[in-house]
């Protein structure tokens, strides 16, 4: 009889312990990620996060590597690129602990960018 109630104390502890770990979800666990629009411009960029609110650092880095813009942006998201040479450049974005690259290219002939 003592060893029947062990096991079952024992499975109710490990049942209850896995079904609180499921439970358990952490607004942390979302993925940073972000959108450039439009991918080709000449002009202006907006960048669209999934963390509206949080200011952001943004680094926009040219085919040698060097970094040609970094600018903090708050809840203005919108980046003057005019002043860049025409061509392919990444864009790093930095929230938080987290970190997020995507490409653009900047010129009036944006028809085969990739």
């Amino acid at each position: 009889m003592r060893n029947l109630l062990l096991c079952l104390i024992l499975l109710m502890g490990t049942s209850l312990m896995y079904s609180n770990d499921l439970n358990d979800k952490n607004p942390r666990d979302k993925v940073f990620s972000f959108e450039i629009m439009p991918a080709a411009t000449s002009g202006f960029i907006t960048i669209v996060t999934n963390i509206p609110k949080q200011s952001v650092l943004v680094k926009i880095i040219d085919k040698a590597g060097l970094i040609r813009v970094q600018k903090e942006l708050h809840l203005e998201r919108d980046l003057d690129v005019s002043e860049l040479r025409n061509g392919h450049y990444l864009m790093k974005i930095y929230a938080d602990n987290d970190m997020a690259v995507k490409r653009f290219y900047k010129g009036k002939d944006a028809v085969n960018n990739r």
